[in-house]
């Protein structure tokens, strides 16, 4: 189930986001009239759709002090709609998980391309956001699977980097070459047997499913090393 980078590419990710995470519910997403009327129709669409989903791999309450964590906000944090800032015509949407950096979009502009002020990481000159992906949909692609890569209940690193012979059953490619936060192709996604989600992030392969039984389509487990969420 490849992805296509198209018109057509939020439907297949909701389609894929579904057959992961199981069927969407209403009380998975937010109220239109919740929505800030100034956000891009993509982050509307997709508020609508998942804002409120909830994270499969935790049970209601545990080891969570009561709440459960949402599907979008395992790695980075997909922000609420109500918390969302503002400043010079931008909406924050996006935060890294230790507030590095941000992602902003342009408030009332549906075609609105993502900017971010990552590369302050590692460029000393860089005074402000910069746009890091033109497509909203392509960006929120990639953020999402990453998102189900890391949120999973049973998720961590393999060794070497990614070679089909390691794996038992077909690599299935969802989304390659995905653009994030580096100006530059950074994330591929793929599916191998039904319930195994593997990424391929700058030649580091990761890991990620729901239930313990699928990493046996990994061929050599001393090459799998678990991170504990």
């Amino acid at each position: 189930m490849l992805i296509p980078d198209n018109e057509l590419t939020l439907e297949r990710l909701k389609a894929f986001i579904c057959k992961w995470a199981g069927p969407a519910k209403p009380e998975y997403g937010i109220r239109t009239e919740e929505i800030p009327a100034d956000l891009p129709f993509v982050l509307k669409d997709f508020y609508r759709f998942a804002g409120n989903w909830p994270n499969p791999s935790f049970g209601m309450g545990s080891d969570t002090g009561g709440l459960r964590p949402k599907l979008f906000e395992a790695q980075d944090i997909w922000m609420d709609a109500s918390g969302l800032k503002r400043e010079d015509g931008r909406i924050t949407f996006l935060l890294e998980n230790q507030g590095s950096w941000s992602c902003e979009v342009d408030a009332g502009r549906d075609d609105s391309p993502v900017y971010s002020d990552a590369a302050r990481l590692w460029d000393d000159y860089l005074e402000e956001s910069e746009v890091v992906c033109p497509s909203l949909p392509h960006f929120m692609t990639t953020f999402c699977l990453q998102e189900l890569v890391f949120g999973s209940r049973h998720f961590g690193k393999l060794q070497g980097g990614l070679d089909p012979a390691v794996f038992r059953d077909t690599l299935n490619p969802i989304w390659l070459d995905g653009y994030y936060v580096f100006k530059e192709p950074s994330h591929s996604f793929y599916l191998c047997g039904d319930n195994l989600l593997i990424m391929d992030y700058y030649s580091d392969v990761w890991y990620g499913c729901l239930e313990e039984s699928a990493l046996s389509l990994i061929a050599d487990p001393s090459m799998v090393n678990p991170i504990e969420p």
